[in-house]
Protein backbone atom coordinates (compact mmCIF):
# COMPACT_ATOMS: atom_id res chain seq x y z
CA UNK A 1 0.00 0.00 0.00
CA UNK A 2 1.60 3.46 -1.33
CA UNK A 3 1.47 6.16 1.92
CA UNK A 4 -0.16 9.32 0.35
CA UNK A 5 1.10 13.18 2.46
CA UNK A 6 -0.22 16.45 1.93
CA UNK A 7 2.20 19.00 2.53
CA UNK A 8 1.67 19.95 5.80
CA UNK A 9 2.29 16.17 7.01
CA UNK A 10 5.52 16.29 5.17
CA UNK A 11 6.71 19.62 6.76
CA UNK A 12 6.01 18.22 10.28
CA UNK A 13 7.59 14.97 9.03
CA UNK A 14 10.41 17.03 7.89
CA UNK A 15 10.82 19.41 10.58
CA UNK A 16 11.10 22.23 7.87
CA UNK A 17 8.19 24.75 7.37
CA UNK A 18 5.60 24.33 4.41
CA UNK A 19 5.83 27.48 2.76
CA UNK A 20 9.87 26.49 1.93
CA UNK A 21 8.27 23.62 0.28
CA UNK A 22 5.61 25.30 -1.55
CA UNK A 23 8.48 27.43 -2.94
CA UNK A 24 10.77 24.59 -4.03
CA UNK A 25 7.88 23.44 -6.32
CA UNK A 26 6.75 26.41 -7.79
CA UNK A 27 10.07 28.20 -8.44
CA UNK A 28 10.92 24.88 -9.94
CA UNK A 29 13.55 23.50 -7.47
CA UNK A 30 11.16 20.33 -7.04
CA UNK A 31 9.09 18.89 -9.41
CA UNK A 32 5.60 18.91 -8.96
CA UNK A 33 4.04 15.87 -7.05
CA UNK A 34 1.88 13.16 -9.59
CA UNK A 35 -1.20 12.91 -7.75
CA UNK A 36 -3.51 15.80 -6.18
CA UNK A 37 -6.71 15.42 -4.27
CA UNK A 38 -9.36 18.32 -4.44
CA UNK A 39 -6.10 20.70 -5.78
CA UNK A 40 -3.69 19.54 -2.63
CA UNK A 41 -0.92 18.56 -3.49
CA UNK A 42 -0.54 14.78 -2.74
CA UNK A 43 3.04 13.21 -1.84
CA UNK A 44 4.44 9.40 -2.05
CA UNK A 45 7.21 8.51 0.53
CA UNK A 46 9.44 8.57 -2.30
CA UNK A 47 8.67 12.54 -2.96
CA UNK A 48 9.30 12.72 0.80
CA UNK A 49 12.54 11.59 0.39
CA UNK A 50 13.02 13.57 -2.42
CA UNK A 51 11.98 16.65 -0.61
CA UNK A 52 14.27 15.58 2.28
CA UNK A 53 17.24 15.23 0.27
CA UNK A 54 16.87 18.16 -1.66
CA UNK A 55 16.93 19.96 1.79
CA UNK A 56 19.55 18.39 3.30
CA UNK A 57 17.32 16.88 5.93
CA UNK A 58 17.40 13.33 7.13
CA UNK A 59 13.76 11.39 5.86
CA UNK A 60 12.31 9.57 8.78
CA UNK A 61 10.15 7.68 6.89
CA UNK A 62 10.90 4.26 4.93
CA UNK A 63 11.49 4.14 1.26
CA UNK A 64 8.84 3.93 -1.80
CA UNK A 65 5.97 0.95 -0.81
CA UNK A 66 4.48 -1.24 -3.32
CA UNK A 67 1.48 -2.90 -2.94
CA UNK A 68 2.16 -6.58 -2.54
CA UNK A 69 -1.39 -9.00 -3.26
CA UNK A 70 -1.79 -10.81 -0.13
CA UNK A 71 -1.70 -14.93 -0.57
CA UNK A 72 1.61 -15.54 -3.01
Amino acid sequence: MIQIFSIGDVARLLKIPAHRIAYAISSGALPEPEQRNANQRCFTSGEVQRIAKHFGVESPTPGPTTAVREGQ
